[in-house]
């Protein structure tokens, strides 16, 4: 089993991480929420090997790693720059870039600062903008049996939205997007791994599912997509509520190349593991060529 490491950058700021393989090839992981931890995506390990090393990392103020004082401080920007730190850090000269959920944020953010440093990117059940977040949850409120609907309206005209109650709610209404096939979560998904502090301040300053008022309000990708030139890999399911974001993004990243998984909602790498494995493979030997 990979055990958990620090990797310390520029200005003493150190970061939690695990690894498995060798490269020279690197796959850097960043995981979602945004305020996982990289343990739900383990899986991804197993594409290690004596040419591709893997490495899994928490990012600021999630897990171990270093925490910012300022709410402020949690921005997609901001979380970018810590993987510029962290590729010069173990001084990565062949970076496979995989964004997974928020993390894909990330990935585009860092893609449009450093795309000179990247040989590939990997897009994963991900979008590009706070419009589209906002766009799929109304997506999935509007698909909600009527009752769930009133009593989400209820809750939120209270302002409920730290009670239990909200919480179930909002669950019922984004778990077939969410976890459609998945039942119940892994635990490597449990609230315990999830920072409501970094969740909070990216996402939603007020603790409401269905609006980004945090960092995340103002942030819009999808003017970096015209000149992202490498290699990249979108992968989605087919009940994912950011199934739409991810055509969009295909089809104005001319490089992309689309992999939709018939059988996945947000979390393939448990509903279709074998597939979402396989397809990230694929795609990195072809563009390694090992």
């Amino acid at each position: 089993m990979a055990r958990t490491r620090y990797v310390k950058v520029h200005g003493g700021r150190s970061f939690e991480y695990i690894s498995q393989g060798q490269g020279p090839a690197t796959l850097l992981v960043h995981p979602g929420g945004p305020g996982f931890t990289y343990h739900y995506l383990r899986p991804l390990l197993k594409l290690a090997n004596a040419h591709l090393r893997v490495v899994l990392f928490n990012p600021r103020g999630v897990g171990k790693s270093w925490a910012p004082r300022r709410p402020s401080e949690y921005t997609v920007e901001q979380l970018a720059e810590d993987v510029e730190g962290i590729r010069r850090a173990f001084d990565i000269k062949e970076l496979h870039l995989l964004g997974f959920s928020a993390g894909g944020f990330v990935a585009l953010e860092y893609a449009h600062r450093y795309q000179e440093r990247l040989t590939s990117l990997l897009l994963c059940a991900t979008g590009g903008s706070a419009a589209e977040i906002r766009a799929s949850n109304q997506m999935m409120r509007a698909a909600a049996p009527e009752p769930l609907k009133r009593r989400l309206r209820e809750l939120e005209k209270a302002r409920k939205f730290d009670t239990p109650e909200y919480a179930e709610v909002a669950e019922r209404i984004t778990a077939p997007w969410a976890h459609g096939f998945v039942t119940p979560l892994p635990p490597e998904l449990s609230p315990k791994h999830l920072s409501p502090t970094v969740y909070r301040a990216m996402m939603t300053r007020t603790g409401d599912e269905f609006k980004v008022d945090g960092t995340l309000a103002r942030w819009d990708g999808r003017k970096y997509y015209a000149q992202i030139e490498v290699p990249t890999l979108v992968l989605v399911g087919r009940y994912d509520f950011f199934l739409e974001a991810s055509r969009d993004m295909a089809d104005r990243i001319v490089p992309a190349h689309l992999r939709v998984l018939p059988r996945s909602s947000h979390l393939a790498m448990y509903e279709e593991p074998l597939q979402f494995l396989k397809t990230i493979r694929e795609f990195l030997l072809d563009v390694t060529g090992d």
